[in-house]
């Protein structure tokens, strides 16, 4: 059976209600498969005057088990988690779970209605749930779940998406659970990381990529600490809210004693984490960073650190030893306790293996969109390195065309 399950708190800290809400929910129900919907922020409606704004949610969830047990197990959640059970009609609340639709049934009784009896009226339950799965049909409604969202006649920015700055990144994981997407851009200096920070980004990453788009080099190989010490501090003197991640450079790591030194003299610029290439090869180098109390990222696939060993870029998990390899590389980077890992360049389909085989927040980058996130490289992103732009980046601007007509405008008023 399919069910459609709303999730709903304005009490508290409600982005931890909703997380921990969840996480009973799979524990509560065996063998439950569960896609969650992005959370939305929401005016509250028929509430008292000055009730605080909820956070809402829905989540689909397959498994077998009768209704009237779904909710009985969905009223025990609410308990546990501080809901009274005798409580007033739209009284705030820590949690509030509601089933919305059981599949094809229809049930009307004291203890339960399904499909919700208010549930075409409300933008906060049709936005999440048209999210989810916006052909769906219930067995009262003549239209589909996104018809009947369009339908509506109030006001659509009452109900806002909801995605909250990572205080730090042990809260990565957190965000995997509820199916919030991680956006990652990077940055090398001062003012695109004030910029990427006050525009909402989720991570800023100062990769070592800079070698290329910088300082003009032919590869990441060329990089050194000082260079990324530099940028490092440059960035972070920046940043308000994102949490920086810096890359361990080429050559930085080649011991534990080496990588834990290399990690403290990032994490002393400001940096909340540090990452760097490879997976079981160097689990030592990773076990000595992690067990030092430095937040560590994995990155597996295509390492552009080995660009002159492997002879070029190339796509990884085409073959079966290769597909083999990366999911060995990322289990020990998450059971070793990575609170991320970047999917560079792998095979979408074995990117998407590897996501739900781990419990650590996946970044890709040429890997597909079913990972937890993507990161991709500012210049490319801003168009402002026109000389190079790898085929699964989208430009959004173009600063090259926009900084040469600029700068010609300026050279011809001077000369004339």
């Amino acid at each position: 059976m399919i069910y459609g399950i709303a999730l709903g708190s304005n009490l508290g800290d409600r982005a931890e209600h909703l997380r921990r809400g969840l996480a009973l929910i799979r524990e509560s129900v065996s063998g439950a498969e569960i896609r969650t919907a992005p959370i939305y922020e929401t005016a509250p409606v028929e509430c008292a005057p000055g009730t605080q704004a909820f956070l809402n949610t829905a989540i689909e969830l397959e498994a077998d088990i009768l209704p009237h047990d779904l909710h009985a197990k969905l009223k025990a959640i609410e308990t546990a988690l501080g809901r009274p059970p005798l409580h007033e009609r739209n009284s705030p609340r820590t949690l509030d779970l509601d089933i919305l639709h059981a599949g094809p049934l229809v049930i009307d009784d004291e203890a339960l209605t399904v499909p919700h009896p208010r549930l075409h009226q409300r933008r906060f339950v049709l936005q999440p749930m048209a999210d989810l799965n916006p052909g769906l049909r219930l067995p009262n409604q003549s239209k589909t779940i996104a018809e009947l969202l369009a339908a509506l006649d109030d006001d659509p920015t009452a109900v806002k998406a909801f995605h909250p700055a990572l205080p730090n990144l042990a809260a990565l994981r957190e965000r995997k659970q509820l199916g919030q997407k991680i956006a990652v851009l990077t940055a090398y200096d001062y003012p695109t990381a004030r910029l990427l920070d006050e525009a909402g980004i989720d991570l800023i990453l100062v990769g070592d990529s800079l070698g290329m788009v910088v300082h003009g080099l032919p590869d990441t190989t060329g990089v050194t600490m000082d260079m990324m010490v530099m940028h490092t501090a440059a960035v972070c003197r920046a940043v308000k809210r994102a949490p920086v991640i810096a890359d361990l450079p080429f050559a930085s790591y080649r011991t534990p004693q080496e990588a834990l030194a290399n990690a403290r003299r990032l994490m002393d610029c400001g940096a909340a984490a540090v990452k760097l290439e490879g997976g079981v090869a160097h689990l030592p180098e990773v076990k000595a960073i992690i067990e030092a109390g430095i937040p560590f990222v994995g990155h597996i696939g295509m390492l552009p650190q080995s660009v002159k060993e492997e002879g070029g870029y190339k796509k990884k998990g085409k073959t079966a030893d290769q597909i083999t390899g990366l999911l060995a590389d990322a289990k020990a980077l998450d059971e070793a306790g990575a609170c991320a890992m970047v999917l560079e360049s792998i095979v979408p389909e074995v990117a998407t293996q590897i996501t739900a085989a781990v419990k650590a927040t996946t970044i890709g980058i040429g890997a597909g969109t079913a990972t937890d996130g993507q990161v991709l490289v500012t210049p490319d992103l801003l168009g402002s390195y026109p000389w190079f732009r790898p085929p699964f980046a989208k430009a959004r601007a173009d600063v090259a065309s926009e900084t040469l007509r600029a700068v010609r405008e300026y050279v011809s008023e001077v000369r004339g």
